[in-house]
């Protein structure tokens, strides 16, 4: 009894030892979280605060995120890439903000030889794309919406001679009231680049650009000029905003009609409305000036150690934004620039980057394939940075495992119908086992796991996937302050963040240590709808500075490939007619269909040859 007595005490004792150290341990594991999440807040609020002024690529606020970004490297005690003195990678990029210089200057002749000098900024204003030039009494073509759609089977330049003329269109495109067509086809139709590429490919000499009648319905407001000075294309040619009233007037006096009547005649009819101005002409002079931006990729080496230290595991996240705006910004009425701090896109993603190289840094005898640490720049001007380094490797990609990138992981949600956590992994096909692997590791974690298997799409990982490195890229969507200046640090899932990280760490880890190296696969990239004309599968090289479309490589299987296109070709022609940029060969490229035989001019070398392509 006095021993069962005596046992039982034991029990009781073991038992509250064994509360408290349970009680010790979740309370630990509880601090580390909560220091984790301190760690995390305080790097996106950084990166997402006036400080470093939207991140832009044009700001000298980026300049301090990078800075930022080096100094916690170093902290950790990563080392800097082979070659590199510093962590920086430093690359230029052409598209910088356009300045406008002086002298601005725009004259309107009428038919009685009225003159109206236009004022800038209240009666004109020239677009940040606009190219400079010098025009004198130069004739004046109506152009309806300065587009021509295919689908439609309407054509604003059929009929009319615009070549070394100005020519004058409306913003948007038609409504076609009695024409049935996908409005979403008619999104690509009606970009400032289509409009300005098709003037050009007609061999304008300028191009004026007047508000349609919904977006004139407050006070008609011209374009802000950032809004369209950091747009990676720019016009050949001048290319100015200008007044209803003030085109009101011209049309008045040399067609007898007002701008509402032409619009109205296009909806209702179907049909274009062009016409040349008769008697009435435009002088101008427009000076811009456009420059290169010295840019730079940070770049952190945590050494591998044993049989697979030679190969190499990238963690990657763009860290630069839209700065104040400009041409990719969503927000509207904005009266005038304004920071979009890009806090989820993609102040997390790089929050989430240094998350991880704090905790694979800190791993004592650490053992398996390299991990290098890379914050890109010039992601929002077409994937220049991952694109940069791809080209210009500081670690042999022949020996790059694998790729990881994140883009926007600060917003995780609950699923509407699971209540769960839902987060979109995109590459889960792009390698043997990745879609079990992913699977496997969100056991721990019961994320409902959107799974795309491709390795394409608008982020970093794309120009790794280019070079047949399999990828994954975790994302937790969309949302209605994207590229907004409403994307503020108090807005991000912290807790998300931290879980997200949890799951690529576990990731990284078994990336880095498997025995077996990942091994790749082909996935055919999914079509997207609003894209204008047919697709051949190619990735242009958007920081080039050629003459034409210069490929950054071209799509495996795709019909590109097939018809013997290659990485580096430049094509300077589609059918007859020059392709001078990606904007002109987009608008080119739509007089095309699936099937058809597609005749292109490339230089490749320097010699000039003929591919015939067949869109897919």
């Amino acid at each position: 009894m006095s021993m069962l007595h005596s046992l039982d005490g034991s029990r009781r004792a073991v038992s509250c030892l064994g509360v408290m150290l349970l009680l010790a341990g979740v309370s630990s594991w509880a601090a580390e979280e909560d220091a984790i999440e301190a760690r995390l807040r305080k790097d996106v609020t950084f990166l997402a605060s006036p400080e470093c002024e939207g991140r832009g690529v044009e700001t000298q606020g980026i300049n301090k995120a990078a800075a930022y970004i080096a100094a916690e490297f170093e902290k950790v005690g990563l080392k800097h890439a082979p070659g590199l003195k510093d962590y920086f990678q430093h690359f230029t990029i052409k598209g910088g903000a356009a300045k406008l210089e002086e002298p601005n200057a725009v004259r309107l002749l009428g038919p009685q030889n009225q003159e109206t000098d236009l004022e800038i900024n209240k009666t004109f204003r020239p677009l940040g794309m606009s190219g400079a030039g010098k025009l004198t009494k130069t004739p004046i073509v109506f152009a309806g919406y300065g587009v021509a759609i295919k689908e439609a089977d309407y054509d604003d330049f059929k009929g009319i001679d615009v070549a070394g003329k100005v020519v004058l269109v409306i913003r948007k495109s038609p409504s076609f009231q009695n024409a049935k067509i996908d409005g979403d086809k008619l999104t690509a139709y009606q970009s400032l680049q289509t409009k300005i590429a098709n003037a050009e490919l007609h061999k304008a000499a300028a191009l004026i650009i007047v508000n349609d009648q919904d977006t004139a319905k407050n006070d008609d407001p011209l374009m802000d000029f950032a809004y369209t000075a950091t747009s990676p294309t720019s016009a050949k040619v001048p290319a100015l905003h200008v007044k209803r009233s003030v085109v009101d007037a011209l049309l008045q006096a040399t067609l007898n009609k007002k701008l509402e009547d032409l619009e109205k005649a296009i909806d209702k009819e179907g049909k274009p409305q062009s016409t040349l101005l008769k008697d009435a002409a435009a002088s101008m002079e427009i000076s811009i000036k456009r420059q290169t931006l010295n840019v730079k990729n940070v770049i952190g080496v945590l050494e591998g150690k044993g049989p697979l230290a030679q190969e190499t595991v990238v963690i990657g996240a763009h860290y630069d934004h839209l700065g104040f705006g400009g041409f990719g910004s969503l927000a509207k009425g904005l009266k005038q620039p304004a920071i979009h701090h890009g806090a989820d896109d993609n102040g997390s993603g790089t929050t989430t980057l240094l998350e991880l190289a704090r905790r694979f840094a800190g791993q004592k005898n650490r053992e398996g394939r390299r991990l290098v640490f890379m914050a890109f720049s010039g992601e929002e001007r077409g994937l220049l940075g991952s694109d940069h380094y791809c080209r210009n490797p500081l670690i042999p990609l022949a020996d790059t495992a694998a790729m990881v990138n994140l883009d926007m992981v600060g917003r995780l949600r609950a699923d509407d119908k699971t209540k769960k956590d839902k987060l979109i992994v995109y590459g889960t096909g792009t390698a043997k086992g990745f879609d079990s692997l992913i699977e496997s590791l969100n056991e721990n974690y019961n994320f409902q796991m959107q799974k795309v298997p491709g390795g394409m799409g608008p982020s970093d990982h794309a120009s790794f996937y280019q070079r047949k490195i399999p990828v994954f890229f975790f994302f937790t969507g969309d949302h209605p302050d994207y590229h907004r200046p409403s994307d503020t640090a108090d807005k991000i899932n912290v807790a998300g963040m931290r879980k997200i990280a949890d799951l690529v760490a576990d990731l990284t880890t078994h990336l880095g240590t498997v025995a077996q190296r990942p091994e790749y696969v082909f996935v055919p990239s999914a079509k997207s709808p609003s894209v204008q004309g047919p697709r051949i599968g190619i990735r242009p090289d958007y920081g080039s500075d050629k003459e034409g479309v210069l490929l950054g490589g071209v799509v495996e299987g795709g019909p590109a490939q097939k018809a013997g296109l290659k990485e580096g070709d430049l094509i300077i022609a589609v059918g007859e007619k020059p392709a001078k940029d990606l904007q002109t060969y987009m608008v080119l490229m739509a007089n095309y269909k699936k099937g058809d035989k597609v005749p292109l001019t490339v230089l490749r070398d320097e010699k000039k040859m003929m591919i015939t392509v067949v869109p897919e």
